[in-house]
């Protein structure tokens, strides 16, 4: 900048105006790198909120998952205990119908033979001796 000719108070008056067009840049940097800091902790605090969001929902949802896996797999051995039992029972009753069948044979095979001896027991009565 050329201060040929000009007088000291004009020399004065134009460094105050550089000076202080100098410090309003400053100044604007400033406000604007603050701004950009406090955009960017915006979007971190954002960010981490959201994680913690989404953290939390995938935990209730891997707890559910375990729930819904646990009634299931008490649902799937109660049918099977229930399968099981209806064997059992089915077993028992046909057991119990082949005991009973046995033992009706039995009683038929002692009848038969309580006949067969009173019918040797007359057979040796009428015979002589």
């Amino acid at each position: 900048m050329a201060t040929r000719g000009l007088s000291a108070d004009e020399i004065k008056r134009r460094a105050q105006a550089a000076f202080d067009k100098a410090d309003a840049r400053k100044q604007e940097a400033s406000r604007a790198m603050e701004a950009e800091r406090a955009a960017r902790d915006a979007v971190l605090q954002k960010t981490e909120r959201l994680r913690a969001l989404r953290l939390a929902k995938e935990a209730a949802e891997a707890e559910t998952a375990a729930i819904i896996a646990a009634e299931q797999a008490q649902a799937k051995a109660e049918i099977v205990e229930a399968k099981a039992a209806a064997k059992a029972a089915k077993t028992k009753t046909a057991t119990d119908k082949a005991a009973k069948s046995a033992e009706r044979a039995a009683r038929s095979d002692a009848k038969a033979a309580d006949k067969a001896l009173k019918s040797a027991a007359k057979s040796a009565k009428h015979e002589p001796a």
